[in-house]
């Protein structure tokens, strides 16, 4: 199921309108509304912040039915912790494809030369 799908099932179970999620995340419910239509989506903080507040595994809200929480988790904190690696991960969300291609082989170059083919 997508993102939005999921979000609305969560909402609709615990009886909640689009307005009273939005005053209890202390959002607007035209977001709730863009979350919803797919229109938008919520970045990690506030995601994290909707699986708190219905007290489910981030991976519930996630479209992949397949997420592995722990790595989520893991991952989540290595970008709290590591301000250099989420701006890297911010910038590149709006990397093409071959844009991600060119950074992924820098990568794996500089691995190549530190010996860590891992």
């Amino acid at each position: 199921m997508k993102f939005c799908d999921n979000l609305r099932n969560l909402r609709i179970q615990r009886g909640l309108t689009q307005t009273e999620l939005a005053e209890r995340l202390g959002t607007s419910q035209s977001s709730i509304t863009a979350w919803e239509s797919e229109r938008r989506e919520p970045d990690f903080k506030t995601i994290k912040r909707l699986a708190e507040f219905f007290n489910v595994p981030i991976g519930a809200l996630l479209p992949s039915d397949d997420v592995d929480d722990e790595y989520v988790g893991t991952v989540a904190e290595s970008l709290h912790q590591n301000p250099k690696l989420k701006l890297l991960f911010d910038r590149s969300k709006f990397l093409s494809d071959s844009d991600l291609d060119a950074v992924l082989a820098v990568v794996s170059a500089i691995k190549k030369e530190r010996g860590d083919d891992a």
